[in-house]
């Protein structure tokens, strides 16, 4: 992609009504476009049976957005001439956007049948198997590609953003960095690199890709896109760095006005300067123009949740669901969200923090409410679930949604990504008292990705918050070896906690104060993400005993705008740590 080249956000509507936005090239300035879709769209009216311009507007409708004209155009250049391999796979790529996998298949599987080189007749097979819902068959495939022709750069790309698609974070960063080796400046592998690094915690590698995927395109938006976010999560909303960001996210809303992204970096934007309501009337007023755009209601979802809406956030992630449940972040937000809209228990002693909190991804215990026996559960072995019920009028023919028929669906849909299995593992724990089979469930995490650090500590809660601290110390040791060297890794801080904090159950005070100290070490860290970092620092200072210094990190977090469920827990720690200090100052008086 040229230095002159940025991505234009379209808006696809699926056969099922459903939106989705896609990223298309678009090479020169809307003017020129403009005038060179009158010349084409003249000359192939006064020429209809030529086909070398009838592809070049195929060429043109699909990087304006024009997908379903573009897709009638490409189908009559292969109507006019019926080798041209290229122009099949990219009707099958447009037709696969669009949701009609049926007719995507048999594109693809003309061009196989036209195609004369192994390497090409496996990149189309792993296309069809994608189309197929059939991952492992499609990383397969590629990789048979890639093996035949491993100076291609597109057989590595396509290879790695499968791999990234079902969690594998790991070999999806060895896949975009062979990309990078033969095409340095290819910004598609930049950006994926980006988030496969951050993935796996690397956040000053992430850097240095979106770096280099900005120096190479200024004005991509993918790359803008990742850069603003990077610029709300190290809170630079404010003063002039914050007049910076707000430029970023004008400029990205010029581009797309109608990408969800964009609006849900305006609505965080709002949120980190603390004017929560404008952030969520931000996406709300989003999915009112968009009603059947699932991202729009996922991150109007995940806004609601941030700012401790949890009913109203269960709503909204419930309608993204129901227009999209292919999507399995979708599955796992509503394991974090549900378990919180369950009516209000009798109040219990304070948890121990074990029960709280993870990197970006906080769940919290949930209270028992109403229960009712599900269906049996499609998960190997276990019990009949019982079920908090979340009900209420979701626009489907099935009104009540249950946190264990998510969890089922969610490991029917997904067995192939790790995050699945350890997400569900932590709900049988926490919310089921499905003790053996939770942990079970989780271990097929550290099954998947054997060399995934956040596999192991995902899993290393799941045993702690079991009460199998040995066991998690285990887990999470693995997973801290399985860091790089180099550090500046997120999970670094979170890890040394949850380790000091295992220890410190096993009795073993000496290990326990090592890995707390640890986790105060990692100070580099504040810049990523302030807030979440002095969360942590306040953690571990708690566990060190140092309340005073505990108190003052927590109250950093919240006046850097701490998001819920955190945010929650901190309040209440620092509201109880008071009394506790006042308690014993009265006692010393």
């Amino acid at each position: 992609m040229s230095r002159n080249t940025a991505l234009r956000v379209v808006s696809l509507t699926q056969s099922s009504g459903v939106e989705l936005n896609a990223y298309l090239v678009l090479d020169e300035k809307p003017a020129r476009i403009d005038q060179k879709l009158k010349t084409l769209s003249e000359y192939v009216q006064q020429y209809p049976s030529g086909w070398k311009k009838r592809l070049e507007l195929a060429n043109l409708l699909y990087a304006m957005g024009r997908i379903e004209q573009a897709v009638e155009e490409y189908r009559q250049v292969i109507d006019r001439q019926q080798p041209l391999i290229g122009v099949r796979l990219q009707l099958g790529k447009l037709l696969q956007l669009m949701g009609r996998e049926v007719e995507a298949v048999a594109v693809y599987e003309s061009a196989s049948a036209n195609a004369r080189n192994e390497a090409t007749r496996q990149h189309i097979s792993g296309s069809i198997a994608l189309c197929r819902n059939d991952t492992q068959a499609a990383i397969l495939a590629f990789e048979s590609a890639a093996t035949l022709e491993p100076d291609n750069a597109a057989h590595w790309l396509a290879l790695g953003q499968v791999q990234r698609g079902r969690g594998d974070a790991v070999a999806a960063l060895r896949a975009f960095d062979t990309v990078l080796s033969l095409q340095p400046d290819d910004v598609v592998a930049l950006i994926d690199s980006y988030d496969a690094s951050h993935a796996v915690g690397n956040v000053r590698q992430a850097q240095r890709r979106l770096s280099k995927a900005l120096e190479v395109a200024p004005g991509d938006f993918r790359a803008l896109k990742r850069l603003a976010d990077t610029r709300c999560r190290m809170r630079l909303v404010s003063g002039e760095e914050g007049k910076q960001t707000k430029k970023i996210i004008s400029s990205l809303l010029q581009q797309a006005p109608d990408a969800a992204d964009a609006r849900e970096l305006l609505a965080y934007y709002h949120l980190f300067r603390g004017e929560s309501a404008n952030g969520v009337a931000v996406l709300e007023g989003f999915t009112e123009e968009h009603p059947n755009h699932p991202r729009g209601w996922y991150s109007y979802g995940r806004c609601l949740f941030h700012t401790g809406e949890y009913q109203k956030a269960a709503e909204a992630m419930l309608k993204a669901y129901r227009l999209y449940p292919q999507d399995c972040e979708i599955y796992r937000a509503l394991c974090e969200i549900l378990p919180l809209t369950s009516p209000p228990a009798p109040l219990d002693p304070p948890k121990s923090p074990l029960k709280r909190g993870e990197p970006e991804e906080a769940k919290s215990s949930p209270s028992r409410g109403e229960l009712e026996e599900a269906k049996p559960s499609n998960c190997t072995g276990g019990t009949p679930l019982e079920v908090p019920l979340f009900k209420g009028d979701l626009g489907g023919s099935n009104p009540e949604v249950t946190l264990a028929s998510i969890v089922e669906e969610m490991l029917d849909r997904f067995p192939q990504r790790w995050s699945v299995w350890t997400t569900a593992g932590r709900v049988l724990v926490e919310s089921f008292q499905e003790i053996e089979r939770g942990c079970g469930v989780s271990a097929k995490g550290t099954q998947l990705e054997p060399q995934l650090p956040d596999a192991w500590f995902g899993h290393g809660r799941v045993l702690a918050l079991a009460g199998k601290h040995r066991e998690a110390v285990d887990a999470l040791a693995q997973g801290w070896q399985l860091l790089p060297e180099e550090g500046g890794y997120l999970q670094s801080v979170s890890a040394a906690v949850w380790l000091g904090e295992s220890y410190g159950v096993l009795g073993d005070e000496v290990a326990s104060r090592k890995w707390l100290e640890k986790a105060c070490q990692f100070r580099e860290l504040m810049e990523f993400d302030p807030a979440i970092a002095c969360y942590w620092q306040g953690r571990a200072l708690l566990g060190l005993g140092d309340v005073t210094e505990a108190v003052e990190a927590y109250r950093c977090a919240l006046s850097r705008r701490l998001l819920y469920p955190f945010r929650g827990e901190v309040e209440e720690a620092v509201k109880r740590l008071k009394g506790k200090r006042r308690k014993g100052d009265r006692a010393k008086a």
